[in-house]
């Protein structure tokens, strides 16, 4: 239907039919455009690409982790988080021991790239019996520096009067001073069969 203006002082007014009209054309484009969409999201990639999209940061977040823990776990099993790294193997106490001598702990070590510009200040022998009781023994003090070679260290120690006869574990609690802050760090542990007084 069509409207003709008289004059160009007459005001147009929608008639109802323009409304309807209208009404039908937005409902053929809404139909149009569902369908069009309906048809995308299953005959193309694009519904998967937008999952991947919306899924990405925490897929990245994901994988960042991932990366950090694998780091974390290499570093660990290369020694490189630590200032000394031992070689496997090659550190043991002397033995026999017998309840009431000194122990003689017997090290191979080497100072890591972490380690390079730290201090020894000092370490604390660490003894545990079978049933896991840990006891401390003597302290040592800095009498040399590892060096990035390997070294070989022979340390006395006095252990806990208080050991039974039986499988001991020992190991050294480290202390360093690295560019003006504390640093701990431990040797690895090593075994020994504490024998019964000699009488």
């Amino acid at each position: 239907m069509t409207q003709t203006i008289e004059s160009k002082g007459q005001r147009l007014v929608p008639t109802k039919q323009f409304f309807l009209d209208r009404f039908w054309v937005w409902i053929a484009g809404g139909l149009f455009w569902s369908a069009g969409a309906l048809l995308l999201a299953l005959f193309t990639p694009f519904w998967g690409n937008m999952q991947a999209i919306w899924q990405t940061p925490k897929a990245v977040a994901a994988l960042q982790a991932e990366v950090t823990a694998m780091r974390s776990d290499l570093t660990a099993a290369t020694g490189d988080n630590r200032v000394i790294r031992q070689t496997p193997g090659l550190s043991y106490v002397t033995e026999p021991v017998h309840v009431g001598e000194e122990v003689v702990l017997n090290l191979v070590m080497v100072r890591t790239q972490l380690g390079a510009k730290c201090i020894f200040l000092g370490g604390q022998s660490l003894f545990t019996e079978a049933g896991g009781v840990i006891t401390p023994g003597s302290s040592t003090k800095p009498s040399r520096q590892v060096g990035e070679e390997t070294t070989r260290l022979r340390i006395k120690l006095t252990p806990p009067d208080t050991l039974r006869p039986g499988r001991i574990e020992l190991y050294m609690a480290l202390d360093y001073e690295c560019d003006g802050r504390r640093v701990f760090d431990r040797t690895d542990t090593v075994t020994y069969m504490l024998l019964a007084k000699v009488k």
